[in-house]
């Protein structure tokens, strides 16, 4: 008698912590007035975030102050590091490769608006150079390169590495 007691004990006890699990959860409300919040961010950023056209804006002084950027070459395969200056909108064919690296802008003093990239100021606080590099010819990669962030925007190959230097003043 015992036992059947403890049995059916037993089996209360699972079906009530069962039924305790089922337990449904309310969701906070809402406002009213607010919109359905369900979705939530895109995974790994915001990939499906428009691409925001900016123009590229440099100030009289800036192109009065600089002339050139340096860049740095490394040959990841013959492990050597080289430097060159090139001279803003001119191209450079770097050695033993079919690659070039084209200047389009410099600014000394980033600045990314809602419109326009452009300089705070004509001094290298945040130097950056908008390159486009090429491989035989066809267009491979064309962004920023900062010299005190070179995280940012990297370009990466598999052979070539390049790294923004500085500014070179007239």
């Amino acid at each position: 008698m015992l036992k059947k007691i403890v049995a059916v004990v037993a089996v209360l006890v699972l079906a009530v912590s069962f039924a305790g699990c089922k337990k449904k959860e309310e969701k906070p409300q809402l406002p009213a007035g607010h919109p359905p919040m369900e979705g939530g961010m895109p995974p790994s950023g915001m990939p499906n975030m428009p691409k925001v056209d900016r123009k590229v804006i440099v100030s009289r002084d800036v192109k009065a102050k600089w002339k050139a950027v340096k860049i740095g070459v490394e040959d990841k395969k013959a492990k050597i590091n080289k430097e060159y200056t090139i001279n803003v909108g001119s191209e450079l064919a770097i050695p033993n490769t079919k690659m070039t690296v084209k200047v389009l802008n410099f600014l000394p003093d980033f600045k990314m608006t809602d419109t326009e990239f452009t300089s705070a100021s004509d001094k290298p606080n945040m130097p950056a150079a908008q390159v486009v590099v090429a491989e035989n010819g066809k267009e491979i990669w064309s962004n920023w390169l900062f010299s005190l962030q070179p995280g940012i925007h990297p370009f990466q190959h598999e052979n070539i590495g390049l790294m923004l230097v500085g500014g070179v003043s007239k």
